[in-house]
């Protein structure tokens, strides 16, 4: 009977050891988390875009005038970065250059004016591109990390499940060599049991949410709508609220907000999943699981696609101002 007691504690104390040692995260992983989940490394420097003086031209009276010069995607940039009343103005300053060789320079000087502030917008995209971009990858860090934990406790736990049953048996097959079949038999009870609690604390422990901070939180700006966002440079915020070429009659804004609610990444409009999801995706951060670390990298990767989109029509604007430019050039 002594024997099958300090045997039966033997195996106790081996299952309890290897369940502890199968629920510890790796010193690497912790590390990893815990730098990343706290701190950021992605915000972008201070700079002065909101102190940046109005030119005369965004005073122009006719800036919802048609420009029949120009595509309606060049024209809606232009007032997107605020060069609208400079960009009419080209027809016209051509028209006397092309009359008189001395008016050219006003016509250098407006086109000049254009592309400084194409430029400085395109800046803009960079910037904010960066800094999500660097969020995204914060994101989706931590959600590895995550992930890797459970995969390593998973392989553990089965690796537990398998010997723990073994172990019991080699005590019960020695239980029964000594004659002692009663005592064999209640540990091999206990091993069962044993074999199953294993499976369910390695279910238990399998680290699937951590905290995670954003103080800087861009889709909290997209939510609250503030008249100047601190985030986002001010052209980029304008054109987040200029109209979106998805939604008619709704701003790119609003376009993503509406996507982000139809397709369910939030959870069903009025749940309680929807309201813990809204606060914590929008606020400053908490405990998120997996899948909501995976949720926030996907929506910061659709504001930078449409930041990345303003960058083109920068593109387009640029390359027609330069287009007439070469065509004076030639004449």
């Amino acid at each position: 009977m002594l024997a099958s007691v300090m045997a039966s504690r033997a195996v106790a104390s081996l299952l309890i050891v290897c369940v502890a040692s199968g629920c510890a995260t790796s010193p690497t992983t912790r590390h990893r988390l815990h730098g990343d989940v706290s701190t950021t490394r992605c915000e972008a420097p201070k700079t002065s875009h909101h102190l940046l003086p109005m030119m005369m031209s965004e005073h122009d009276s006719d800036q919802n005038d048609e420009i029949l010069a120009f595509s309606p995607i060049a024209g809606q940039t232009a007032a997107t970065i605020r060069v609208l009343g400079l960009l009419k103005r080209i027809p016209r300053l051509e028209q006397e250059a092309h009359a008189n060789p001395g008016a050219m320079w006003p016509l250098l000087w407006t086109r000049q004016q254009i592309v400084d502030r194409i430029s400085l917008a395109a800046f803009d995209v960079s910037s904010t591109v960066a800094e999500i971009d660097c969020e995204e990858s914060r994101t989706d860090h931590v959600a590895d990390g995550l992930q890797e934990v459970r995969q390593d406790r998973q392989e553990r736990g089965l690796f537990l499940a398998l010997i723990g049953g073994a172990l019991i048996g080699v005590v019960a097959g020695s239980l029964s060599l000594a004659a002692q079949a009663t005592a064999s038999a209640a540990n091999a009870i206990l091993g069962g049991a044993l074999s199953i609690g294993l499976g369910g604390a390695a279910t238990v422990f399998l680290g699937g949410e951590n905290d995670f901070f954003h103080p800087r939180n861009h889709l909290r700006d997209l939510r609250n709508s503030p008249t100047q966002s601190m985030l986002f440079p001010a052209s980029v915020w304008r054109y987040l609220n200029g109209p979106s070429r998805i939604l008619p009659g709704e701003s790119v804004r609003e376009a993503l907000l509406a996507y982000w609610g139809e397709d369910g990444r939030l959870g069903e409009p009025g749940s309680a999943t929807e309201q813990r999801r809204s606060k914590l995706l929008f606020g400053d951060g908490g405990t998120y699981t997996i899948t909501e670390l995976r949720i926030r990298a996907e929506m910061l990767d659709h504001v930078k696609s449409e930041v990345l989109r303003m960058g083109q029509d920068l593109n387009q604007l640029l390359y027609e101002v330069l287009a007439r430019e070469s065509q004076d050039d030639s004449s």
